[in-house]
């Protein structure tokens, strides 16, 4: 990887260490991601302006039956690198290659009802 970065979830808080990310467009980037929390959670990087859209449709794989084996996340064009869920004191390294495009992309936790409470910006810089 061009550049490593630790992204931490908050213990009981539901949220992540930190808001603001950044790195440059098109390098390869490493994001260590441990979950010292007492629940599972995870690490999308979405297309910018799309966290919202990207939210609810995490949110209605709550009622779906295969919710938990796409680990919550959204089968959409929208999602550009995840992680799994990460269990309890457990950690992931989601390694993938950011957009030639600059700009601010949304990191959330999509398990169900997390996203409203739990991301930040990776800003993408030139």
């Amino acid at each position: 990887p061009d550049k490593t970065i630790t992204l931490r979830v908050v213990k009981d808080v539901m949220k992540y260490d930190r808001t603001l990310l950044t790195a440059k467009a098109g390098s390869l980037l490493r994001i260590d991601f441990p979950n010292p929390d007492f629940m599972q959670h995870n690490l999308p990087i979405l297309k910018p302006g799309t966290m919202e859209k990207v939210g609810e449709a995490a949110d209605k794989l709550a009622q779906d039956p295969n919710g938990t084996r796409q680990q919550y996340v959204p089968k959409m064009p929208e999602v550009i690198a995840a992680t799994p869920l990460v269990n309890p004191q457990g950690s992931y390294s989601l390694v993938f290659r950011l957009p030639a495009s600059p700009g601010d992309y949304p990191f959330v936790c999509t398990f169900p009802g997390h996203w409203r409470m739990m991301n930040g910006i990776l800003r993408v810089t030139k």
